[in-house]
């Protein structure tokens, strides 16, 4: 994949111009090195190469070095899913397909009619668990990663992923409107058609969280979210845009006080575009978490060295949240990350989940995008089936006692005993679903979003969108779909962690309040200067940063920023219940 589109907009804009300006040595300090690593926001994604973990091949190490630049090859060939910036296709007509004829995909069952709700209650942070707010149980987000791209089949796809005796009978369609780009607000209005019945499958689905990638705070989001609350589904909400409004990986302070020439000051549109997300989504109950960034450390090897600014975007929306408190829910923040292996995951969660300068700057809510789990089973020590020789073991040991609550913000590998291609008969089965909510991992873990609802060039897709394929003309439910839906509606969290709303709406409320936990899940120390250097070094940054020093907030003002002409805070006061969550985590006033 061209690395151009691992980049944010200004940091291709930057590429581009020094490149223009490179026989005048015009230089921009603080932009990275544009030698990409990985691509950004997919997460660690196996190849099939990589599919054995030290577990079950501990006698292959020494080929270790070899097996990571396979990895490093299939992912820059085939993971480029939330960082292109491709131009949209011109719009095509949906005319009949008249082509070489296709074998008919296999009729769907029909599907119910989900089950309709009048509202949802709002969900916090107690301890390292997350709650409803109402009833005191415990909530775990059974969700489904949805960016959808309006996208048809192309014979490319997965050319790395061979599957025995497979033969291509698949023919394009020819999508209405033709395809969206990925910076695409596909919430918007004037997708209703689209996202409309796509929720409705996602709420059948037996899920109950939706995650989004792009959002336009310009646009008007309520018949979505209205929508969604009515299925009794909860959204988690990017607070990045990709052409503005984002963290760049630059080294901190620069990824937060850079100034550029033709966008301005990184800082201050970062934090001017989170605070127009805050501010719509935080009226709907059913806005469960804000993500303040996605997976920085792969938009290139800089991004190690940006991670102060998370902690000070963190900082800067929970200020704002305390500001408006009055009229504002506090949303609880999210970071989610790549699972780049033990080791640099447990210290950079530690990191970005420590109280630096004071409990504004850590993330309530901790994600990891995970695509390990590529088997039925992982057999071991006479057991047929053996969690402790599965890849989420290690997952299990490194965040074991984190200290708020854990998300799997994307899962579901599709290589190994899961590869399929077009149609997509069988797929993956999701057998890790068991341990994710259950005695393994059940104690650290408060969520799991499936990547994702709509197939595209990577195959990870539970449905095909309309006229995917020829002669294809309405959303159509592939087997991993049911599949997934299965053990959706199978598991549940161990409901002894249940408590009386009076008692978790207490602030000092903990769910070892209501019944034992096997570990002590305390905020952890920040790590040291010798941790994050080596960190920093390891990755060949091109500048070291300072971890411990935040970058300073900047002045961006809602009521003066580029005429966006919006009041600082909402205007109508939250409820009584909502208040007092407020007041768990800043001093109110007395009104």
């Amino acid at each position: 994949a061209n690395s151009d589109c691992a980049l944010h907009a200004l940091q291709r804009r930057a590429a581009a111009k020094q490149t223009e300006d490179s026989k005048t040595k015009v230089d921009f300090p603080g932009l990275p090195d544009f030698d990409i690593p990985g691509l950004p926001d997919i997460g660690d994604l196996p190849s099939e190469d990589d599919l054995n973990t030290p577990e079950e091949k501990p006698e292959d190490d020494d080929d270790e070095d070899e097996e990571s630049e396979d990895h490093e090859e299939a992912d820059d060939d085939d993971h480029d899913h939330e960082s292109e910036e491709e131009e949209p296709e011109d719009e095509e007509t949906n005319e009949p397909y008249t082509g070489p004829p296709m074998p008919p995909l296999p009729p769907n069952p029909p599907t119910p009619i989900p089950p309709s709700f009048k509202t949802v209650n709002p969900i916090i942070v107690r301890g390292n668990f997350l709650y409803d707010s109402v009833t005191g149980d415990r909530f775990f987000a059974k969700g489904v990663a949805y960016n959808p791209r309006n996208e048809h089949y192309d014979k490319s796809f997965g050319q790395s992923v061979k599957v025995e005796n497979w033969t291509d009978h698949c023919v394009p369609g020819r999508p209405k409107g033709g395809e969206w780009t990925y910076t695409e607000d596909v919430i918007a209005d004037e997708h209703e058609d689209v996202w409309s019945v796509d929720l409705e499958a996602i709420a059948d689905l037996g899920a109950n969280t939706v995650r989004l990638y792009n959002v336009d705070p310009q646009n008007n989001h309520s018949k979505f979210m209205e929508k969604a609350l009515s299925l009794g589904l909860y959204v988690i909400v990017p607070l990045n845009g990709k052409d503005w409004g984002y963290l760049p990986a630059f080294a901190s302070p620069n990824c937060y006080t850079q100034e550029i020439e033709g966008y301005g000051n990184v800082g201050v549109n970062a934090f001017s575009f989170a605070k127009q997300v805050v501010q719509e989504f935080s009226r709907y109950n059913n806005t469960l978490l804000l993500t303040v960034a996605n997976e920085l450390a792969q938009n290139d090897k800089n991004g190690w060295s940006a991670f102060p600014c998370v902690k000070a975007l963190t900082r800067d929306v929970h200020r704002y949240q305390a500001e408006c408190g009055q009229t504002m829910r506090r949303v609880p923040l999210i970071y989610s990350d790549v699972d780049m292996g033990a080791g640099d995951r447990g210290e950079v969660a530690a990191y970005l989940t420590c109280e630096l300068d004071d409990e504004d700057d850590a993330v309530d809510v901790y994600g990891l995008n995970v695509y390990s789990w590529c088997d039925e089973v992982y057999p071991g020590a006479g057991k047929a089936d053996n969690f402790q020789y599965s890849p989420y073991y290690e997952i299990q040991k490194d965040f074991k006692d984190i200290s708020v609550p854990f998300l799997f913000t994307e899962f579901g590998c599709n290589l190994g005993a899961f590869k399929t291609k077009c149609p997509y008969p069988g797929g993956r089965t999701w057998p890790e679903v068991k341990h994710l909510m259950g005695k393994d991992m059940g104690e650290m873990m408060s969520g799991a979003i499936a990547f994702q609802f709509s197939m595209d060039k990577e195959e990870y897709g539970l449905t095909l969108s309309p006229d995917f394929l020829a002669n294809q003309s309405k959303l159509y439910l592939l087997d991993n779909y049911f599949n997934l839906q299965k053990v959706f509606k199978k598991y549940n969290v161990n409901a002894s962690w249940n408590a009386p709303a009076s008692e978790v709406m207490q602030c000092n409320f903990l769910p070892s309040d209501v019944h034992a936990m096997e570990f002590k899940h305390h905020r952890p120390k920040c790590p040291s200067k010798a941790v994050w250097t080596k960190i920093m070094k390891k990755h060949r940054v091109d500048n070291i940063s300072d971890w411990s020093i935040i970058p300073p907030t900047p002045n961006a003002s809602l009521t003066g920023l580029w005429n966006v002409g919006k009041e600082e805070c909402p205007p109508a006061a939250v409820n009584g219940a909502i208040r007092e969550n407020n007041c768990c985590h800043y001093e109110c006033k007395q009104s």
